[in-house]
């Protein structure tokens, strides 16, 4: 007599296919997959949720990402904040336009922006300390140099959809100009997709944080004059 197999319960097959997707997403953290994809997801934001931006853009915000050391010891722009540097030359090339240099890095950016074309026009936010003050400050000093609200927005794709949303909060319509990682991602270089992967990750829960659970150490418009935010400031905090 032929012996009978039992199917699996239900249960049973529910949990392999679960460890099995699990393992999928796991292998995916180490190539360019899961930033794709989770990059996608972050761009759904603010399509579903942000206007159509129909003005033309007057204006070029390019974000701090940081400040780091050289071989020589000086302070200098770490490789987020000399990417968005260079992705706002990049536009500003394309479409000659002020620059507004926004963080605690905007003396070292504005030093940068200028060695690379002398003629740039560079207003600076130097108060703000994280995304949500970054939208405030911009917003006052585009209201104090009676400069119109709609702008392109320099930083990296992962801090993209976050950025646009504080942007949108304080009253600025942006244009998206992601500016790209040092480190590409690769098929070949695993650890390389980390940097990426990881970046996704945070930005995913920093958002949901915002939508959720707004930070309360930012400061809003009013809390801050326009000297305070246009004074440079040569006390960075280091991001290496």
């Amino acid at each position: 007599m032929a012996a009978t197999h039992k199917p699996l319960p239900k249960a049973v097959k529910w949990l392999g296919v679960a460890g099995l997707c699990t393992a999928i997403g796991a292998l995916s953290t180490v190539t360019p997959i899961f930033a794709t994809v989770g990059t996608g997801l972050l761009n759904l934001y603010p399509a579903i949720t942000l206007p159509q931006v129909d003005d033309k853009p007057t204006a070029i915000i390019v974000l701090g990402g940081g400040l780091t050391r050289n071989s020589a010891g000086k302070i200098t722009l770490n490789h987020y904040s000399q990417s968005r540097a260079d992705q706002a030359l990049k536009q500003y090339n394309t479409e000659s336009m002020p620059i507004i240099t926004s963080g605690a890095e905007s003396p070292w950016l504005r030093d940068y922006l200028v060695e690379q074309d002398a003629n740039v026009v560079i207003l600076s936010d130097n108060a703000s300390m994280n995304t949500c003050e970054n939208a405030n400050f911009t917003a006052k000093l585009l209201n104090y140099h009676e400069l119109p609200k709609t702008a392109y927005l320099v930083t990296d794709r992962y801090h993209m959809a976050r950025a646009r949303r504080q942007f949108a909060k304080a009253g600025i319509a942006t244009i998206a100009n992601p500016a790209p990682l040092a480190i590409a991602p690769s098929w070949l270089h695993p650890k390389d997709n980390l940097i990426h992967t990881r970046r996704t990750v945070y930005e995913m829960v920093a958002l949901a944080r915002d939508i959720f659970a707004p930070q309360e150490n930012c400061r809003t418009a009013d809390a801050i004059s326009i000297e305070e935010i246009s004074t440079p400031r040569r006390k960075p905090k280091l991001f290496f």
